[in-house]
């Protein structure tokens, strides 16, 4: 994998890698299920990836939220460390991109209508290596759809990643789609299954599509762990096992 080519995938991960409240980061898609005004969640993870050439790669996945008002909620997402072994190259490692992301519930659930969200993620150059970060701001506005089913939830996104090339690095701008569908099968245990993905990020790369089935757990009111396994179309499997806790 090329130094740019893995900036563009991580970028996109990142880009895909959020939640809304009491969806954590199980999943890459964000829900339209919100909390109440004050409620938050803070939720770590780490994601082990390796491709077919033998590259390994180590993520920790963060995020905060906060409920600002019944319909309205601010993420933030500090991607602390990431360490790379690519199959031919040398290591690296450092800290990611934050990204802040504010949302608004514009039209809320009812029996006949899906809940329909906007929000706007931005993303602050942090990163600390230029292999894994663009050293440039992004922003992107996205739609969130969901509806409930009884035990059922799907979900859906849409979003447009506004992207800003570094020198000699011509970046092109992306749609981004996720849709997940989650079954919860007691109080306690559910199961989740998603497929998401991005247009070319620049030329000569290909669109990225990957698929994914996770598995969460809840302790009690306040604390749940979970699993997740996914493959995507640059030959590259993962697994991210992690917590949440809600307040």
């Amino acid at each position: 994998m090329t130094t740019l080519h893995h900036i563009l995938f991580v970028s996109s991960i990142a880009f895909l890698t959020t939640s809304l409240l009491h969806a954590d980061l199980v999943l890459e898609t964000e829900t339209a299920q919100l909390g109440k005004q004050g409620e938050g969640l803070i939720s770590a993870a780490l994601q082990v990836e390796r491709d077919t050439s033998g590259g390994l790669a180590y993520y920790t996945v963060n995020q905060f939220e906060i409920g600002l008002t019944d319909r309205s909620e601010l993420l933030i997402e500090p991607f602390f460390y990431e360490w790379d072994k690519p199959a031919h190259g040398p290591a690296f490692s450092g800290v990611g991109d934050l990204e802040i992301t504010p949302s608004y519930m514009a039209i809320m659930e009812t029996p006949l209508i899906p809940a329909v969200l906007f929000a706007c993620k931005f993303k602050v150059p942090t990163a600390t290596n230029r292999d894994i970060g663009t050293g440039e701001f992004d922003y992107q506005p996205y739609v969130i759809i969901g509806k409930t089913f009884g035990p059922w939830i799907l979900n859906g996104n849409l979003g447009y990643d506004f992207v800003t090339s570094p020198k000699n690095e011509p970046l092109k701008d992306q749609f981004i789609y996720d849709l997940s569908l989650e079954r919860q099968l007691t109080e306690k245990l559910s199961v989740f299954v998603e497929v998401f993905g991005n247009t070319a990020p620049s030329a000569g790369e290909k669109s990225t599509f990957a698929e994914a089935i996770a598995i969460e757990y809840k302790f009690n009111k306040t604390f749940e762990i979970f699993t997740s396994i996914g493959y995507d179309t640059d030959n590259v499997a993962n697994i991210r096992s992690g917590f949440n806790i809600e307040f």
